[in-house]
Parts: structure tokens; sequence; C-alpha cells
């Protein structure tokens, strides 16, 4: 009977695709954590080892946790970014498009609510850790956001009364979304949030209130 050679395995850096896996796991922990206890609570230990790996093994992916932690932010960003561009994409009013931006949002919280928690959190953290200031500025384009095109559009279709100024409305509109945002992080109850949006849309519709 032949002899079977043993298999030799390879040590140093996983294969692609487990190296990408765990890179994906190592974002969406950090995201979960940072949201959850701040840049300046969170440590490398905490994320290593929720994420089951070792604390040198995130430095093969990111070289600083300010690195790791631009790299969450890079990530929510594309999250937000390609759910709202698809909830406005079809046609119609600023308010049928704005709704289904607000349907949009309480989605991706009753999926995922560390995505809300972590937005919220990066004003508070780059006035707290001027390190990560010029991180994430280098990744902020002067391209306009969903809500500046909503309105740009809206304003263009002429749907505003001649008084409304449109710098006003994508402002309000802007707080009306960080706010809710903020409600469903500090609330911690994404039914509650999720409500809150149900009322806003039944108000911008007209149904909020019977007539008297």
């Amino acid at each position: 009977m032949a002899k079977r050679t043993p298999v030799v395995r390879k040590l140093g850096r996983p294969r692609d695709v487990d190296s990408s896996d765990t890179r994906q796991t190592l974002l969406e922990v950090a995201r979960r954590i940072f949201a959850r206890d701040g840049y300046g609570a969170t440590t490398n230990r905490s994320i290593a080892d929720e994420a089951g790996i070792t604390t040198g093994a995130i430095y093969h992916y990111f070289p600083s946790k300010a690195e790791l932690y631009v790299g969450v932010y890079e990530v929510v960003l594309k999250i937000v970014s390609d759910n709202f561009d698809a909830a406005i994409a079809a046609p119609g009013s600023l308010l049928t498009r704005f709704s289904r931006a607000l349907d949009t949002a309480s989605n991706l919280n009753r999926s995922d609510s560390s995505i809300a928690g972590f937005l919220v959190g990066v004003p508070r953290e780059l006035q707290r850790h001027p390190e990560l200031t010029d991180l994430i500025r280098a990744l902020r384009t002067h391209a306009p956001t969903f809500v500046g095109r909503l309105v740009s559009e809206a304003a263009a279709a002429g749907e505003f009364r001649p008084e409304v100024q449109p710098r006003a409305v994508e402002d309000l509109l802007n707080a009306v979304l960080s706010g809710l945002a903020t409600f469903s992080t500090v609330s911690g109850d994404a039914e509650r949030h999720h409500g809150s949006i149900r009322a806003l849309q039944q108000l911008l519709a007209g149904e909020l209130v019977v007539p008297v």
C-alpha cells in the first residue's frame, strides 16, 4: 500500500476569500461597538474578541483604530447612499419621494440599528478626537446629497411657492432625518422609530388628524 504524502498547510496571510470575509466581519463588529461604546471607549481587544480574531490580526487590515473607524465610516456611507439613492430613483413629487426615503430609513434601522447609531456619533467623535477629522474629510466629496437632489429637482419642477427658499427646505429635511436617527439611537427602540416615521408620513399626506 502506497504511503500517503502528508498535506502541508501554508502559514501566513489567509486566502483572499477568507481575508475578504474576515475584513467584512471586522468592519461590521467594529461598527456595532463604535456605535454602542463610542470611539474613545472602544479598544482593539473588544473588537477582536467579538470578531473572533486576535488583536494582531486587526493590523493586517487596518494600521490603527483611527483607520478602522474611517473604514467603518466609508462602508456606512456607501450603505446609506446606495439605499437612499434607490429610494428616490423613481419619479414623483418631493413629498412622495421623501416618504420613500423615510421608509428606507425605517427599514435600515430595523435591519441594523448600528448604522444610524454610528452616523449619529460621528460629529461628536470628530470634536473629541481631532485625529479623525482629516481622515474623514478625505472621504467627503462636494457631490450633492440625496436630499439636495430632491430639493433641487423639486425647485426645477416648480413645486415650491415663490416665497419658499429651497435651501431652507433642504435644511429642514436633513434636520428631520438626523433627528429621527438620533431619536432611534437614544430610545434604542426600532419600532418606536418606525412609528414616528409613519406618523410623519401621515402628517405629510394630510392624514394625521381629523379635520375640525
